[in-house]
């Protein structure tokens, strides 16, 4: 019995066109292999160091301190005015009472830097929770520009009523808010 098996796919030999595709492909592998090999080689082969630097940094610290008398310093208590609370020193009362036409009344104030770098001091002096037809003039003076770290300023509160301050204005009262601002500025 003789039996005839026939294939179905014919096997090619790569032809010489193929040939020729393939080797620039593979030249280019082999360039690229011993390019890497050598820049390892050389690489690996050189002696190298590292040195870094290294500081702390901190934040400033910033904090304005308030007093009646140049001695006793706080942040004051917990006050509240028109509905906002905020840490007031309260100047006392009778300093200001029975204010009468054509009158000027002073309160000395002190402030204190608490911080690590200057503050540069502001001020706003406005009147809260008032009743006044006209409300007497309130000024700040002798208040520093700046202050150093640890460095205190004595300053003047004026509360002043004109001649002609209006009866309208007789058994009304107000609060005298004095707001000091300040800006944290590099240590001279």
């Amino acid at each position: 019995m003789t039996s005839n098996i026939t294939s179905s796919s014919a096997e090619t030999a790569p032809t010489p066109e193929r040939r020729k595709k393939r080797q620039p492909i593979i030249a280019f592998g082999l360039a690229v292999l011993a390019v890497g090999g050598i820049g390892a080689a050389a690489t690996s082969a050189a002696w190298t160091d590292n040195t870094w630097f290294s500081a702390p940094a901190a934040a400033a610290t910033f904090n304005l301190d308030a007093s009646l008398d140049g001695k006793a310093w706080s942040e004051g208590t917990s006050t509240t005015i028109d509905g906002v609370t905020t840490l007031a020193v309260e100047i006392p009362a009778a300093t200001f009472a029975n204010l009468l036409p054509a009158q000027t009344r002073t309160v000395n104030l002190w402030v204190r830097n608490d911080s690590s770098v200057d503050a540069t001091l502001g001020n706003k002096v406005t009147f809260k929770n008032s009743t006044f037809a006209a409300a007497p003039t309130a000024t700040v003076s002798d208040l520093a520009a700046k202050l150093t770290p640890a460095g205190t300023d004595q300053f003047t509160l004026t509360i002043t009523t004109p001649a002609d301050w209006n009866a309208s204005n007789i058994g009304k009262s107000g609060t005298v808010v004095v707001e000091l601002n300040a800006t944290a500025t590099a240590a001279s």
